[in-house]
Formats: C-alpha cells, structure tokens, sequence
C-alpha cells in the first residue's frame, strides 16, 4: 500500500465528536422539557375544570354543606394547578428566577403550591369523617352540627395548612433562616410531625372513613342521590391516595436531596400531583351523569345531581332527615 496516498483529516473526527455532542445535548434537554410540556398542559386543563366547577358552585347549584367542602376543595385545586401552571412556563422559557425577582416568584408559587396540596389533604380527610358521622351516627350528627360548621372546618383547615406550610419553609428550605437554626434538628423535627400528622393520623381516619362509606354503598343502605354523593368521595380519596401521596412521601424521605419543586427528580411525582388536581371535576361529571343523557345534560344538572342531599341522613328510628342551609363561607 502506497502510504502517500494515506490521509488524515483530524477535522472529520473533530466533526463527528461535536455532533454526537449535540445530539445528546438535544435529547437531554427533550428528557427535560417533555414532563414540564407534560405538566403545563395537564395543569392548565384542570385550573378549566376546576374553574368552571367553581363557578357553577357558587352561582348556579343550591348550595349545601358538603358544595361548601368541595369549593374550597376546588380552590384548593385551582391554587396548585396554577401555581405548576406558571412554574412550568418559567422552566420551559428558561428563564433566570435562581436569583432576584424571579426567584421571589418561584418562591411565593412554591409556597402557594405546598399550601393548596396540604389544605387538599386536609379537607378530603374532613369530608370523609364528616360523611362516616352522617351515616353511622345520624341522630348524633344532626342534633350536634352547627348551622355553620363546613366553614368553621374548613377556615381551621386553611389555618393549619398555613402554619404547616410557612414552617416548613422556614425550617427546612429558606437559607436565611435555616441557618438560624443548628444541626438542622428543628428541620427534621418539624418533619417528623409532619410525618406523624399525615401518615399517622390524617391518612387512616382518611382510609377508615372510605372503608365505612365503601361497606355502606355496597350494602345500597342510602339513598340513590347519596349514594352518588358516597361514590365520589370514596373515588375522590382512592385518586388522592393513588396520585398525590407519593410526593408527600418522596419529599419527607429525600428531603435533603430536595432542590426545587420541578427540579428533574421531582418531574414524575409532580405530574402525577397535577393529575389528581385535575381528575376531581371528570368524577364528579361522571358519576354524576345519567348513563343515557350523558355529554347532553348542563353541567349545572349534573352536578347538582351529584352534590344533591349531601347532608340528609337517615334516622334509624324515623327515617327523619336533615336538610340544613349553609353558607359556603
């Protein structure tokens, strides 16, 4: 072999090694971007739902304890759903909010996104106890409930989500502050009760409530609107256990590791999060539909249907009934 007819162009291997680069770059950042398209979409689809649901509660359906409970559940909702909504923009456009003015932003959208997901727990763990009570102990239940007592519950409950949430940043997640505190133990503590208040009490008086309204239903001892009323809380409970824990549970053991809310780690428990936020107004329209009028009734009628009677259990001496006219807040 004539070995002046031999060369070598170190500028193709050059070339090569540069678009392999790209290429990777480009799939690395497509791994990154699709979950937050993923995430800004499904939250923007259910802050619809869950606003047109609000706005039928409100100023369309006759309103009763348990329309109470569900708006501020929707409110709930909405808050999450726009808090990952304008999250996902920022990640997407790339913009600079790791310091100055974005930062307060992402921060404040953080805060109001733990806030919504804890007050969310906290009022579906309400409405199921409150349920149980309704069926097991009706005459108990009717002679003790207050004329007012959905709003009285559920401003305790923002109460308590507030304080949760605001020290839980505090203690765990702002530099300024944390730094006051040493060895980070009042971090871990504050996680530890907050382990304890969800796992340990919230979430079973939570499963223990759907478990007597799942016996209740199958025994078809309520009646048929209430029995509609029963289907979507135990539907609206299996969704939140199925969709929203894992990044309650993900966050208190990684805590550590725990940069941002939509940080590629978090990528999958948040979308799941969004998820559960949305899926809430499809249940109520699904279970609250006729099976033959479906996609042809207002949603006003459906809803109503679904939410009717939500406070009007049966005596087990008299068939008495209870039909108490609430306020919503």
């Amino acid at each position: 072999m004539d070995e002046s007819n031999i060369t070598f162009h170190p500028s193709e291997g050059t070339e090569n090694i540069s678009m392999h680069r790209n290429i990777s770059t480009q799939e690395r950042v497509w791994e990154i971007l699709t979950p937050l398209w993923v995430i800004m979409i499904i939250s923007f689809l259910g802050f619809c739902e869950n606003g047109i649901v609000l706005w039928c509660l409100c100023f369309q359906i006759k309103r009763n304890p348990f329309t109470a409970y569900i708006t501020h559940l929707s409110i709930a909702d909405i808050s999450l759903l726009l808090c990952t909504f304008i999250l996902s923009i920022e990640y997407i456009a790339g913009f600079g909010f790791a310091y100055g003015f974005y930062y307060y932003i992402t921060t404040t959208l953080s805060i109001v996104f733990l806030l919504g997901y804890n007050t969310g727990l906290y009022l579906l763990t309400a409405i199921s106890i409150e349920r149980c009570l309704s069926i097991v102990y009706p005459i108990w239940y009717r002679c003790h409930r207050s004329q007012h007592q959905s709003a009285i519950v559920c401003a305790i409950l923002w109460t308590l989500s507030l304080l949760m949430t605001v020290a839980e940043y505090l203690t765990c997640k702002d530099d300024s502050t944390r730094e006051q505190f040493d060895d980070g133990n009042h971090c871990q503590a504050l996680l530890i009760f907050t382990w304890i208040l969800t796992f340990m009490i919230f979430i079973p008086l939570m499963i223990l409530s759907s478990l007597i309204l799942v016996i209740r239903i199958h025994r078809n001892s309520l009646r048929p609107h209430s029995s509609k009323l029963y289907i979507i809380i135990v539907a609206t409970v299996i969704v939140f256990l199925i969709f929203a824990m894992p990044m309650r549970l993900l966050y208190l053991l990684n805590y550590h590791h725990w940069s941002s809310l939509l940080s590629q780690q978090n990528h999958v428990t948040v979308v799941l999060s969004t998820v559960n936020s949305s899926i809430n107004p499809l249940v109520y329209f699904f279970v609250g539909s006729s099976k033959k009028k479906r996609f042809k009734e207002s949603l006003k009628v459906v809803l109503s249907r679904a939410l009717a009677d939500g406070l009007r259990p049966r005596s087990q001496e008299g068939g008495m009934s209870l039909d108490i006219a609430e306020t919503i807040f």
